[in-house]
């Protein structure tokens, strides 16, 4: 028994015990800790704004993106990472909640939820411990992972309910379909672009159901439910605020209301989508400061875990006589076309993501990315006497080393500045 429980565990004690030694790295290096005040407090701040019964702030915050709406000051991002807060904000207070170890303890759960999104796929625990790896620690996902300010914090929780939806539409266990979609709708709720994976998740709830698709489609609202009512609940407070369900307050930020073009735009499209493949480091991580205001660059340079995709994709687009046409349709179209619209989109916001290391918007496309890629590996390359899985090494130490350095150096510049 002691044997079996330890063969269980064996895979979270290596994911766990790497990441750590990861994450002490850059505790140690950055001067940072778990424990340190973030002075982004947003979403904390929030929460506790709604315990006092009011959904507006009393005060300008100049260190926070607050928009002005009626003469009145709103907090503008999704609401779900808000309702997390409220127990911590009702006894510890929005002054003194630990966002900091919140995001240690997402990126926890990101890493346990890559590796049993993977198993499902590859069917090998060492493949899977090792793309989780690749995924967690070797992508731009680590610039986020651990720092608990409002933008980042925000994409950690969603980028952990994607995964963990993923999963629940995958699972043996047909019953996981409202939880798949009701994760959906809270990944939603923290980076509401997120929308664009819908197709994606219907149809994988449809593949496991063995139900006809008029049956399908008949049982599909039911098992949405629960996302639906929590969809309520943003939409309403959206409207409360601003009178649009679909206004949460970014375009009454002071920088939406004077930019050309306004929030989202075709003319930001050029130059950030020139950004987004073709830029450069400005300089080399450790030696200078490289987090300089918009100071974005090519996004499969900050995740190679892209340049593995593209590889197995175009491998799988060469021999795709030897696949089915529905996994063609959705493996080979669907994925990487709503990978695609989803850049395209954000490409068109007024900014690339502000002061960061990589391209911190498109770490929102890695889950389904990372979704789609280890699917295709599941097609070849997983033998049990296979060992050319592991020419992706080179790219996961890439990655890693460039992701390690480039986090350490944001998070002590960006704790510097405050």
């Amino acid at each position: 028994m002691i044997r079996k429980l330890f063969t269980t565990l064996a895979p979270y004690i290596i994911l766990f015990s790497t990441a750590f030694f990861v994450y002490g790295i850059i505790y140690s290096n950055a001067n940072f800790s778990i424990f340190t005040h973030n002075w982004h407090f947003t979403f904390a701040l929030q929460a506790h704004t709604w315990l006092q019964g009011q959904l507006n702030l009393q005060n300008y915050y100049h260190h926070l993106e607050i928009a002005i709406f009626n003469d009145m000051y709103w907090i503008s991002f999704p609401p779900l990472p808000s309702i997390l807060m409220l127990p911590f904000a009702a006894f510890i207070g929005p002054y003194y909640t630990p966002d900091h170890l919140f995001a240690l303890i997402v990126s926890l759960f990101v890493l346990m939820y890559a590796y049993k999104l993977a198993l499902i796929q590859l069917k090998s625990r060492k493949y899977a411990i090792f793309f989780a790896l690749f995924l967690c620690l070797a992508t731009n996902y680590l610039h986020v992972a651990l720092w608990g300010a409002v933008w980042h914090f925000a994409q950690n929780l969603a980028f952990l309910f994607m995964l963990m939806s993923v999963y629940y539409a995958v699972t043996p266990n047909k019953n996981h379909a409202p939880l798949s979609l009701f994760l959906f709708c809270c990944a939603m709720g923290c980076r509401p672009l997120q929308v664009i994976y819908a197709p994606l998740i219907v149809y994988l709830l449809y593949k496991r159901s063995g139900l006809t698709l008029s049956a399908f489609e008949k049982r599909l609202p039911l098992y949405g439910l629960p996302a639906l009512a929590l969809g309520g609940l943003f939409l309403g407070l959206n409207y409360a605020r601003f009178g649009s369900i679909f206004e949460f307050g970014h375009n009454y930020l002071p920088l939406s209301m004077y930019t050309p073009g306004g929030q989202f735009s075709i003319i930001h499209m050029p130059y950030n989508l020139r950004t987004m493949f073709f830029g450069l480091p400005r300089q080399l991580p450790l030696l200078t400061p490289i987090q300089q205001r918009d100071g974005a660059f090519a996004f499969w340079l900050a995740s190679p875990i892209v340049i593995s995709y593209a590889v197995y994709f175009f491998y799988s687009i060469k021999n795709r006589a030897s696949y089915d046409k529905e996994f063609i349709l959705v493996y080979l179209v669907l994925i990487p076309v709503l990978i695609g619209v989803h850049l395209l989109l954000l490409s068109a916001h007024k900014c690339n993501g502000g002061r960061q290391f990589g391209y911190r918007y498109t770490i929102d496309i890695l889950v389904v990315l990372f979704f789609g890629l280890i699917t295709l590996l599941s097609k070849f390359e997983t033998r049990t006497d296979n060992t050319r899985i592991y020419r992706n090494l080179v790219l996961l130490i890439f990655g890693l080393a460039v992701n390690v350095m480039g986090t350490i150096d944001f998070i002590a510049l960006y704790h510097g500045l405050r």
